[in-house]
């Protein structure tokens, strides 16, 4: 194929997105939601490894008490998940009884914290807008609650736009692809939920859902949680072992 070819074909490579058929907001909505109630989730619990670098990695380092080396901090950690709207994510250093432990949750909307990480607007972020992606009930209301929890979070719902993320094509609803705005983005064919662009404590978090149907996640969480500030990486969870409906007590979500 000659260069001129070669380089149309990439143009409209790159221009299929535009050109598909872009579902309306509420249709989406409704296929992640059906999506996840398939999967019969009233709770979860994953372990895995919490890292932080860059200047969110010595303010980490000061919370869990360790050394931060070559600018990056990596502590045991669990996040927990009970449908509707209750998420936890704690440090889970192996020297630290289980009350110590410093830790982040949400329940309804309310944000609380423990030993210093609910001061890290990046944690509490990642905490929030995984929740609001996972942690919505199941059935009928579940379509409506994911558009409820998005609207909070600042995502317009008006419209939905195609683009790419995680070498997939994906739904971005609320306008095009910029991350100055609120946008969520949905798996255009597995749908799935991705990422979610929000503002947190003053600032504007990129939250990235990594990985779906990985070996340690599979379809019930996906293989790691970044959180991004300004195209910087500031913190990770990365998912060692899911646990799915667990018993998980009231108390964790204070």
């Amino acid at each position: 194929m000659n260069p001129r070819r070669l380089a149309a074909a990439a143009a409209l490579a790159l221009a299929l997105p535009a050109l598909a058929y872009v579902l309306p907001v509420p249709a989406i909505l409704r296929r992640v939601a059906e999506k996840r109630t398939a999967l019969a989730l009233a709770s979860l619990e994953v372990t895995g490894t919490f890292q932080a670098e860059g200047p969110a990695a010595e303010r980490l380092a000061q919370i869990a008490g360790l050394e931060s080396r070559g600018g990056i901090v990596t502590v045991p950690a669990r996040l927990a998940v009970k449908v509707p709207g209750r998420c936890r994510l704690e440090l889970a250093m192996p020297d630290v009884a289980e009350a110590d432990r410093p830790f982040v949750a949400i329940r309804d909307q309310r944000t609380t914290g423990g030993r210093g990480l609910n001061q890290l607007p990046a944690a509490v972020a990642l905490v929030r807008s995984t929740c609001a992606l996972l942690a919505v009930p199941a059935g009928p209301s579940a379509a409506d609650a994911y558009a409820a929890a998005l609207s909070r979070r600042g995502v317009a719902l008006g419209d939905a736009t195609l683009g790419r993320f995680d070498g997939r094509i994906a739904y971005v609803i609320g306008g095009r692809e910029r991350t100055d705005r609120p946008l969520a983005y949905v798996d255009k064919d597995a749908f799935r939920p991705m990422r979610l662009v929000s503002a947190e404590g003053g600032a504007t978090y990129d939250v990235r859902l990594l990985g779906w149907g990985s070996p340690t996640g599979g379809d019930w969480f996906p293989r790691a949680v970044e959180v991004w500030e300004k195209d910087q990486p500031r913190l990770r969870f990365s998912t060692e072992k899911p646990t799915p409906n667990p018993k998980l007590p009231d108390a964790l979500f204070p």
